[in-house]
């Protein structure tokens, strides 16, 4: 089978999605085991940087995507990567309202 190319836009996307979640659950495990109100702030501090960023790149990808269908499938799934972020946000913040943390 054919391996289907990449643009460098879908393959940044899914990297920035990928670190995005992993120091974000990584503060969010931190802030839970050390209940740290420097956690908490730097942990808003980067939610709204990674939000940031990653919109951004979500445009281009987006605007890519209308004008070259050639990494459609590609730039479809990395899309979805990135919009998975979002729930895994509002889950951490529902456990820390929730549980009063």
């Amino acid at each position: 089978m054919e391996e289907i190319p990449e643009s460098q836009m879908n393959y940044l996307g899914k990297k920035i999605a990928y670190y995005s979640a992993l120091v974000g659950t990584l503060i969010f495990v931190t802030y839970l085991i050390s209940n740290s109100l420097f956690l908490m702030i730097a942990g808003a501090v980067f939610t709204i940087g990674a939000a940031i960023s990653n919109v951004f790149v979500l445009a281009i990808i987006l605007v890519e995507l209308i004008f070259n269908k050639s990494y459609w499938r590609n730039s479809i799934v990395t899309v979805i990567c990135m919009l998975l972020n979002i729930p895994l946000v509002l889950l951490y913040i529902f456990i820390l309202s929730h549980f009063n943390l």
